[in-house]
């Protein structure tokens, strides 16, 4: 009885063990497709993200250097130029900057000189260049005056009578730069190539040769053991062919490699973007030779798979730690890990706490200037010096872009150590060269009843938004003045939905007066918000509900509103005043929602072409939208376009020739600072080039009687101002177009 006992225990155990190994087994199996497949996911997410932030780098620097060649050429046609050799003067010292390395002036048969002294004779292929109409960039090709391969920038131009062609030569390996990525411990890099496959760059290095294919290099210099790789570079030079991105990965070599290509805006070119997988491959070939061992030795693997899955999770612990919490330039700790730890900061007992949130003032600038890879280094220098200058205990994270916080108790003044953040981070060193920062802080100190971090990292930002671009004070506390507008916000926020269904934003309209005959031609429809029986400007509550994305309703609201009182206009005194209304750029994350806009004209039987959607200057050159595909498909449904606060962003020269406009909107600021003497002033320009590229004129601000002289001695189109009339109502605009008409 005891040995059928001993003999059933250990049938038993046997059948436990032979379980548990089958379901480890099964669970081994699944676990290697289930990390295999995160794994590549992750991978093709990372490298897709790289290769568009590439391309995006590489679109930046050659729209500079276009929009340098649009100067020049204006430049030159505005008649400041009566030689070659005066304009070379002019723009020589400008060429470094823009990385261009001569600039040429060639006639139509191809002769001409050089901006470093060399003369240039029966030029081959000029025809090329002389069938642009627009800024045009050129393929590699073989320099004419050294061993360079170089590309060409060039725009037609006509000087002393004759037609011209301006080129601006720029090394091909001056683009390099922008491809070099190092990625999975230095074996990952960089293509350039344009839609055949022609390799212009390597960041490699291992192509020597010029005009080598990519397709080729990669099917004949590797070993390509299977047909299904075969077939994927073949759909990769498919897809580019037909302007497509996407993602791949193929075996060379023994090895995996991730691919990814990505078009670039110019020429067809693509960015091809390649990482290997061999320490990943690696460590799921062990993991699935462990996880067959099992069968063989079952006891030992089952504690072998117990510790290597205990290792394996810590391994990836770490690493999901690492991606989620923190920053890859900085080292830090990034927005989650700051927003979790502070919590746990605030719960503490520690006196004299605060919370400080920091950036640097004009950036951009500085990309734009040093470039990509310097510029992280400027955060990373910044990130250390900042977490050595603040008292022990402190967490300190970069939250996002060049955005710092920290949250830390400090009893003494803390004045004194604010200036020593600004003093000590005004000058970094990054590789030899001094670089002068100049920052942005704000400061809230925490009381203990606040418990919230987003809240209390709000109000830190609400001061640093105080002193943003001030360059006389280094920081501003969040004090009694923020607080009431934060609690003016809330109060605001807290009633919109409310107001917008009680009828209480009132639409304004102020007139537009032909600048010819003074008589009234439109009107601009304004926002006003009647609460509580006081009119409220849009300034005190736009900002918010841009913030917010209220102003997605809002928008809406005011157009029907605007398209209502047309219908109504019309039927009762037969005429239809063009009105622009204005369309904030969140619209713009919807490429459709302008069919809204056309349901609602639609709904008031009203046609599209009477009502002007203005459109800010600042929309037309943020790198998230497709500004030409959305305006595009504004114009395809009959509404005018126009541009509102012209002048007052950047880059709008070298935009304008592309998007499909009708009216540019002058800011008054032209108007206020132009000698009103003299026709040699900015306005001139503008309205010339406005004639020039057949668009018509609006200024915006006009207030006195010499103003508006000055403008129609200009040819300005329509005037808006406060001389004609300040924003009315819907009954006075009805009395004031029926006196003025």
């Amino acid at each position: 009885m005891e040995k059928n006992k001993i003999e059933n225990h250990y049938k038993l155990n046997f059948k436990w063990i032979f379980t548990i190994f089958i379901i480890i087994l099964m669970l081994s199996f699944f676990y290697v497709r289930y990390v295999k497949r995160l794994t590549y996911k992750n991978i093709y997410h990372t490298i897709t993200e790289l290769s568009e932030q590439t391309a995006t780098q590489l679109n930046l620097a050659i729209n500079d250097q276009k929009r340098f060649l649009e100067i020049m050429v204006d430049s030159i046609n505005s008649g400041f130029f009566k030689t070659t050799d005066e304009i070379f003067n002019r723009f020589k010292g400008d060429l470094e900057n823009y990385n261009f390395t001569r600039l040429v002036i060639l006639d139509e048969n191809g002769n001409g000189t050089t901006s470093d002294g060399h003369l240039v004779e029966n030029y081959t292929n000029i025809e090329e260049f002389f069938q642009q109409d627009t800024v045009y960039l050129s393929e590699n090709r073989p320099s004419t005056v050294s061993n360079n391969q170089v590309n060409i920038y060039s725009k037609t131009f006509f000087f002393n009578g004759k037609k011209m062609v301006l080129f601006a030569t720029i090394n091909t390996e001056d683009y390099k730069e922008i491809l070099l990525r190092r990625l999975f411990n230095g074996e990952g890099g960089t293509y350039l190539i344009n839609n055949n496959g022609s390799v212009l760059i390597d960041s490699f290095g291992v192509i020597k040769e010029n005009n080598v294919n990519l397709y080729g290099f990669l099917t004949n210099k590797h070993e390509i053991t299977t047909e299904n790789d075969l077939t994927k570079i073949h759909t990769m030079a498919e897809n580019i062919k037909k302007q497509q991105v996407g993602t791949l990965d193929i075996k060379l070599d023994n090895n995996i490699y991730f691919l990814h290509y990505e078009k670039v805006n110019v020429n067809d070119w693509y960015v091809v973007t390649v990482a290997p997988n061999s320490t990943i491959g690696k460590e799921l070939t062990l993991f699935l030779t462990i996880s067959l061992s099992l069968c063989m030795f079952i006891n030992f693997i089952i504690i072998a798979i117990c510790i290597y899955i205990d290792i394996s999770n810590q391994k990836k612990n770490r690493k999901l730690y690492k991606i989620a919490y923190i920053d890859p330039i900085t080292l830090l700790g990034n927005e989650s890990y700051f927003k979790e730890n502070g919590l746990i900061f605030l719960q503490n007992q520690t006196p004299n706490k605060y919370l400080i949130t920091l950036d640097i003032n004009k950036f951009k600038a500085l990309n734009n200037i040093y470039g990509y890879e310097f510029c992280n280094e400027i955060l990373k220098t910044l990130g250390q010096k900042l977490t050595n200058i603040l008292p022990s205990g402190h967490i300190t994270c970069r939250i996002s872009n060049d955005i710092f916080g920290s949250i830390f108790s400090y009893s003494k003044d803390i004045s004194k150590l604010l200036n020593r953040i600004f003093n000590d981070i005004s000058n970094l060193t990054i590789n030899n060269t001094i670089i002068p920062i100049n920052l942005a802080i704000g400061v809230y100190k925490i009381h203990p009843q606040d418990t919230d971090i987003n809240k209390i990292l709000d109000k830190s930002y609400m001061a640093r938004a105080k002193i943003k671009g001030l360059y006389d004070a280094n920081y501003y506390i969040f004090d009694e003045i923020l607080e009431n507008q934060l609690i003016e916000e809330q109060q605001i926020e807290s009633c919109m939905e409310q107001a917008l269904k009680n009828k209480e934003f009132e639409v304004f309209y102020q007139p537009k007066v032909s600048a010819n005959t003074e008589k009234v031609t439109g009107a601009e429809a304004l926002i006003r918000w009647n609460k509580d029986g006081k009119m409220l400007s849009p300034g005190k509550f736009i900002p918010l509900f841009e913030k917010n994305k209220f102003i997605l309703k809002l928008d809406l609201y005011i157009f029907e509103q605007v398209c209502k009182d047309l219908s109504q206009w019309k039927k009762n005194y037969n005429f239809v005043p063009t009105v622009s209304v204005n369309v904030s750029k969140d619209h713009f994350v919807n490429e459709n929602f302008i069919d809204d806009y056309v349901k609602i004209t639609k709904k008031y039987n009203l046609s599209p072409n009477t009502i002007d959607l203005e459109i800010t200057e600042s929309a037309t050159i943020d790198k998230n939208i497709d500004i030409l595909k959305i305006l595009n498909n504004i114009k395809q449904k009959g509404f005018i376009i126009s541009i509102d606060d012209f002048g007052t962003g950047y880059s709008s020269l070298s935009m304008l020739q592309n998007m499909p406009i009708d009216i540019i909107k002058i800011d008054k600021v032209f108007v206020d600072q132009a000698d009103l003497n003299s026709n040699n002033n900015i306005l001139n320009y503008i309205m010339l080039l406005a004639k020039r590229l057949n668009v018509k004129t609006i200024v915006e601000g006009v207030e006195t009687k010499e103003q508006v002289k000055f403008l129609q001695n200009l040819k300005c189109d329509t005037i808006q101002g406060f001389y004609y009339s300040k924003p009315i109502c819907k009954k006075e605009f009805e009395d004031y177009f029926n006196t003025h008409k």
